[in-house]
């Protein structure tokens, strides 16, 4: 008896090796496969259609590194990289949480006042990025040379998110020659997503995809989007959905009364 659950033991299939594909598409080719005695290394998260993506380096014995990307939390790796980031990420939450406290316990004043209990990224020093548009255009933050910035987060897989970022368009046409500039960042790794996904829009300012986990730096959850206030320095003034505390905020960035709210 005992020598047939061994035998048994020793038929049962190995485990399904887990596909690296090209992009963050289950319909994105297959370049590789990950199987047990293979190193990997988990670089970042990204938008995917359904599941989250992530970015892998995969090195075989005897092979050269091989950069994918794999859907969903199935591999050990991706499970102690989800693991590590939700840990960093709520200790950082936590310490920036304290900094905001501490910083609406102090007189008000300045264009972030209103921001600081709302966002623990506002005060923090939003760090340069740069990229492409979908036409290959470099784009980056310091090339903007703004008084005010406006950074959207959006999916093109999420229609509410795409709908904050065209909803910014009154307010950039109202102030972009009094100093405001703006960014589109798409949390769809790939450029041609922008393109479909605004085929019928005209937006004047840049686009460009997040191939780098900028979202993930920031805390920005995928499927909510989020717009980013930035003051000539590049300092996070304000933070948060497209709305009345962003139009607050550029407003008084550039020394402009802001439009009353709309009545309900």
């Amino acid at each position: 008896m005992h020598a047939l659950l061994l035998f048994a033991l020793f038929q049962a299939p190995p485990a399904a090796a887990e596909p690296v594909r090209s992009g963050c598409s289950s319909d994105d080719a297959q370049i590789a496969s990950v199987s047990s005695e293979d190193r990997v290394q988990v670089e970042t998260a990204l938008a995917g259609d359904q599941q989250t993506c992530y970015r892998i380096v995969l090195t075989k014995p005897g092979q050269s590194p091989v950069t994918g990307y794999v859907l969903g939390e199935g591999l050990p790796a991706v499970s102690v990289f989800v693991h590590r980031r939700e840990k960093a990420s709520q200790e950082s939450a936590e310490a920036d949480a304290r900094r905001a406290r501490m910083a609406v316990a102090k007189p008000a004043g300045g264009p972030a006042d209103p921001a600081h209990s709302v966002d623990p990224l506002v005060s923090t020093q939003f760090e340069d990025f740069s990229g492409k548009d979908p036409n290959g255009k470099a784009v980056s933050l310091s090339g903007l040379n703004a008084r005010a910035v406006m950074i959207t987060f959006w999916s093109p897989k999420n229609k509410p998110t795409q709908s904050q970022l065209i909803s910014a368009l009154p307010l950039y046409n109202e102030l972009h020659k009094s100093g405001l500039a703006a960014i589109g960042v798409s949390m769809d790794p790939k450029p041609g997503s922008i393109t479909q996904s605004l085929d019928d829009v005209t937006l004047p300012w840049p686009q460009m995809p997040d191939q780098n986990g900028l979202a993930a730096r920031y805390h920005v959850d995928p499927r909510a989007g989020k717009t980013f206030v930035l003051d000539a320095s590049h300092r996070i003034v304000a933070a948060g959905p497209m709305g009345p505390d962003i139009v607050k905020a550029v407003h008084q960035l550039l020394d402009t009364p802001a439009p009353p709210p709309s009545a309900p």
